[in-house]
């Protein structure tokens, strides 16, 4: 079920509820920035609360079972960070207290530390799908890169979920130009999120292209092994023909 690796790192069964858990943090942020409705609002603070408690139970795991305590603590900071700083009352208490730039920052931090535990997820996991890696880094670093933008361009971006769209346009290089970052550090944000379009669009057409040529390989395999089979049978055929008719009694 588990092991403790030199480096402290605890290996678990667990990384799917974990990477399930990260994501799910995507629509809540969207509720949460979009939906008006006291509905909405509630079920956002209770996803976040199971979403905190989903990184809280495997923090509470790998402390219980883990030898090397302090090894573990040092290995898993992200897991520490998330369930220490990112707790949902926090935020609140920051919002309450007027503070709504270091909640907007506390909150910028949180999507950071979710997508970097997603990329660790699904590493770990070992899908050995190349395609799949990088479209859940694009899908993060979309989150992210929309999460920045409304912090570092509030004015342009005044929610989340506008960030999310300004992402979603420019990695799909669609550039409608409804709304752009006019600072530097939105602009340097930008170029990120461009690189990383481009790359995912690569990886995307590599891809498409190997399913074409592995589909190509394979029926000139068979073309061989057909004609191999052809030539064994004609073979045959020439030894019985040379076989003498049988006498008659």
């Amino acid at each position: 079920m588990w092991k403790q690796l030199p480096s402290g790192r605890v290996e678990h069964r667990f990384e799917l509820p974990v990477l399930i858990a990260a994501l799910a943090l995507i629509p809540v942020l969207i509720i949460e920035n979009f939906a008006k409705g006291q509905t909405w609002q509630d079920f956002a603070w209770a996803s976040n609360w199971a979403i905190w408690a989903v990184f809280a139970a495997e923090l509470a795991f790998i402390l219980i079972v883990a030898p090397r305590k302090w090894a573990a603590l040092r290995a898993h900071w992200i897991d520490v960070a998330l369930v220490v700083v990112t707790a949902p009352p926090f935020g609140k208490f920051l919002s309450s207290m007027r503070l709504v730039r270091l909640a907007r920052l506390l909150r910028l931090f949180r999507v950071g530390m979710l997508a970097a535990r997603a990329v660790q997820a699904e590493k770990r996991m070992a899908s050995g799908s190349v395609l799949r890696s990088v479209g859940l880094i694009t899908v993060l670093v979309i989150v992210v890169g929309g999460a920045a933008e409304s912090f570092v361009d509030a004015e342009d971006f005044p929610s989340i979920w506008d960030g999310i769209w300004w992402s979603v346009v420019t990695v799909t290089t669609v550039g409608y130009g409804d709304v752009y970052p006019r600072s530097v550090d939105g602009r340097i944000i930008g170029m990120i999120v461009m690189l990383v379009g481009i790359g995912f669009l690569s990886v995307l057409t590599a891809t498409i292209a190997s399913s074409f040529i592995q589909q190509d390989t394979h029926l000139e395999d068979v073309k061989e092994t057909l004609l191999r089979i052809e030539a064994e049978l004609a073979d045959v055929k020439g030894q019985l023909a040379e076989r003498p008719a049988p006498s008659a009694p």
